[in-house]
């Protein structure tokens, strides 16, 4: 493996790291929005969400 690929790895995992931190942020804004009947925030977190765990799906293939 080259350098630049160790670097690229090492961005990847750190970006996906990142986007599950976020994710699980978004999870709770999500219970909290559920739990206050909230429906505007809650329909924003899910697609947030959404977006989120896309950009995690694209970086672990």
């Amino acid at each position: 493996m080259t350098y630049s690929q160790m670097w690229n790895n090492a961005g990847n995992e750190a970006e996906i790291l990142y986007l599950e931190e976020q994710i699980e942020a978004v999870k709770k804004e999500i219970k909290q929005a559920k739990a206050a009947e909230l429906q505007e925030i809650l329909e924003q977190a899910n697609r947030k969400l959404a977006e989120l765990e896309d950009k995690l799906d694209e970086l672990e293939e």
